[in-house]
């Protein structure tokens, strides 16, 4: 197979070791290692030429139904374009033309009241969704792409976990994953059911014992009314670890983004560890509740992280060690952040992984060396690749 990608662009969107204890069946020793301890202090600038074969660059049809201000993101399958808007769903064909806008919220039998997380089934292109319906119940909902209900499923959610859902699907199988605390009792951080609301497997959390021990350093904040000291919330609780879970290939991918290994969910539902994350001297798990721009730390992105049948692509975010750091103005032009994170490259047949230099300076990505457009990394990765 090619080792080679075609990206699509509109005008408007970019479409497109220490393991830790989870259970493995397989010794990490012999899975690869992508070696970031190494990587960190250099880089260099990728054509997209070295990862893409073409880009295109696809202007979305505008009329009264297509409009939007904002969107969340952007997801192509099925020849298609669903471009997410707060509570639309704008549906647009390969060529750009505009064939759908719905909205179900409502109280209706064939609507939500609102929606956790979305989905489209690459073997239909039915939007899934996880839901909560007018009596209450959590259910996941499949529409087409006429906005009709196909059918509907309730879901069973763990006692004590919290119902941050990410939903994707594993054939007729459906994986539930929850954003996990260190102080949460449930063990587990994704099942997996039927179609009929069978439990058919738990995934436990990894210990991370290091995070642990942070953990039990981070401040409660503390208030006082008259003359009563009270605490209204601890950090140990609200920061919450999200599972990153993508698709490769018919299998599930899964990680935290605080933890160094990346794992396998196959249709036959074993879970095995598939790479480990080397973060050496740049792993600091002490300053958990440090500044996102600063410290003495590295964490890897959970947005940004597509894996093709040659490359991974992600984001890892440098801190104190940013390369390339930059300021980014507001909108209204009235202050400035910065920005320490950067794209990376890690060649499967290679074993290497490469940090992306910024071919504009404040501009990360790929150059984009086809039709000389501004840097390019992909939003999304379709079924197809």
């Amino acid at each position: 197979m090619s080792r080679r990608l075609i990206f699509f662009v509109s005008v408007l969107i970019a479409s497109l070791i220490q393991s830790c204890d989870s259970n493995p069946s397989v010794i990490t020793s012999k899975i690869p290692v992508i070696d970031l301890e190494s990587a960190i202090g250099s880089g260099k600038v990728f054509n997209l030429s070295d990862v893409a074969t073409e880009i295109k660059y696809i202007p979305l049809e505008t009329n009264d139904k297509s409009m939007m201000s904002d969107f969340v993101s952007v997801i192509y399958e099925k020849g298609r374009f669903y471009v997410i808007s707060h509570s639309n769903f704008i549906i647009f064909d390969s060529c750009g033309r505009h064939q759908k806008t719905f909205n179900r919220t409502g109280r209706g039998p064939d609507e939500y009241l609102g929606f956790k997380s979305y989905d489209v089934d690459p073997e239909t292109g039915n939007i899934l969704l996880t839901a909560y319906c007018q009596n209450q119940a959590f259910s996941l909902l499949s529409y087409s792409v006429d906005g009709d209900l196909v059918d509907r499923h309730s879901l069973n959610i763990t006692q004590g976990s919290m119902s941050d859902i990410s939903f994707r699907c594993l054939e007729d199988k459906i994986l539930t994953t929850f954003s996990v605390s260190i102080e949460d009792t449930t063990e587990v951080f994704a099942q997996v059911h039927d179609l009929n609301g069978n439990l058919l497997k738990s995934l436990n959390k990894p210990s991370l014992k290091d995070y642990k021990d942070a953990y039990a350093n981070l401040p409660s904040t503390v208030v006082q009314v008259g003359a009563n000291v009270r605490t209204i919330d601890s950090r140990r609780s609200t920061l919450r670890m999200s599972p990153k879970v993508y698709r490769y290939e018919d299998k599930m991918r899964l990680f935290f983004p605080l933890s160094d290994t990346i794992f396998t969910l196959d249709k036959a539902l074993n879970f095995t560890p598939s790479y480990a994350i080397k973060f050496g001297k740049y792993k600091k798990p002490s300053e958990l509740g440090s500044s996102s721009v600063k410290g003495e730390n590295v964490t890897i992105s959970s947005h940004n992280f597509f894996e093709t049948d040659s490359f991974i692509l992600t984001q890892f975010n440098l801190r104190n060690f940013a390369h390339e750091p930059f300021e980014i103005v507001t909108q209204n032009g009235k202050g400035a952040s910065k920005n320490t994170k950067s794209f990376a490259l890690y060649d499967k047949s290679s074993g290497k992984l490469t940090l992306m230099n910024a071919p504009i300076p404040a501009k990360p990505g790929f150059k984009e060396d086809f039709e000389y457009g501004p840097p390019f990394f992909p939003s999304y990765l379709s079924s197809q690749m």
